[in-house]
């Protein structure tokens, strides 16, 4: 009879004791965990004492390793990173988005945004480094940050700066996936004269930071003003000139994401970078003239503006930063 009494007292402890926790998915490092943690706790140092954003969309977010995806509602938006939701799904290579489609599991990080939603996926240090991406001077997680925050920031900006891309769009005529950041480089990229035009109008706009001469600053910016508009007048002419419009907002949002980058890696409380580390290995590496030039805007509309500048372009987008340049010179300095 012992057995049958011992099993009769297992099934009895059975329906009295709460169901364990089912165990997750799959499981992403700790030093993975680890580095999103940061990440969004950086996101949220950036947004308090950087660029003041406050009430953008709610948006979702997504990262994920070589086999396991993390899923959030709230990792942007929770008040603390403690607060954030998880849920964690096993991938074999492919990664779903939001909406449905499917991409491989490699080293990327992108917003996107449509009428019913916006995201944000990111790919984890630990994909990073197995494809060989590097950053001695910074750290490859401190580099991947700046990377976050610089996409993150897209996401307020494809509200305040959608009208003028889907005036770009419409002027275009062009499929969609042509009309991106890099679509100005992708057409002249190969001719020397534009070339040239836009490597002296970003070296002239980076002169700017090391200038401590209000005058000489100034009169840097009108200079590489000058070279732009030359160089749109004769090149964007025609069928071609609503690419005028399309460099100038390419350039605020690639060059305004860079910034809040660069300012969180040399702060003191963000990356705690040395800042001309930070202006080598980051605003000025790369080869993209959309990010390049754009955080040298960024650097000269915050040196020279009289106004709060990230009220547009990273609130309402009513300014370009060539306009908010426009405005701060047309002022007496």
């Amino acid at each position: 009879m012992r057995p049958a009494i011992l099993a009769a007292a297992l099934v009895l402890i059975a329906c009295a004791t709460p169901a364990a926790p089912s165990a997750p998915a799959c499981n992403i490092s700790a030093q993975d965990r680890e580095w999103i943690n940061g990440a969004l706790s950086a996101w949220r140092f950036t947004a308090n004492e950087i660029t003041g954003v406050t009430g953008m969309r709610a948006f979702g977010a997504i990262f994920f390793d070589d086999d396991c995806v993390l899923a959030s509602p709230n990792a942007f938006s929770a008040a603390n990173v403690a607060d954030v939701t998880w849920t964690a799904t096993p991938h074999a290579g492919e990664v779903t988005l939001p909406g449905g489609a499917a991409m491989p599991a490699g080293v990327t990080s992108f917003a996107g945004a449509d009428a019913d939603r916006a995201f944000f996926v990111m790919s984890t240090p630990s994909v990073w480094r197995a494809a060989g991406v590097t950053n001695d001077a910074l750290g490859l997680e401190t580099m991947m940050i700046g990377v976050l925050l610089h996409e993150g920031s897209h996401v307020a900006q494809l509200d305040a700066y959608g009208a003028r891309i889907s005036a770009i769009e419409t002027a275009s005529h062009l499929p969609g996936d042509d009309i991106n950041d890099d679509m100005i480089q992708n057409r002249f990229g190969g001719n020397a004269e534009f070339a040239a035009s836009v490597e002296r109008e970003t070296e002239l706009l980076f002169q700017i930071t090391a200038t401590r001469d209000d005058a000489e600053a100034r009169r840097l910016a009108r200079e590489a003003l000058e070279l732009m508009r030359a160089r749109q007048a004769r090149w964007y002419a025609g069928a071609d000139g609503y690419l005028a419009a399309a460099e100038d907002t390419w350039l605020t949002l690639e060059g305004s994401g860079q910034w809040v980058a660069y300012q969180w890696m040399a702060h003191p409380a963000g990356g705690g970078a040395e800042s001309d580390v930070a202006m080598a290995d980051f605003a000025r590496r790369g080869r993209w003239w959309s990010q390049k030039e754009g955080i040298a805007l960024a650097f000269a509309v915050d040196r020279l503006a009289g106004f709060d500048w990230k009220l547009h372009a990273f609130g309402d987008g009513q300014m370009t930063l060539v306009e908010m340049l426009d405005a701060a010179l047309a002022t007496d300095g």
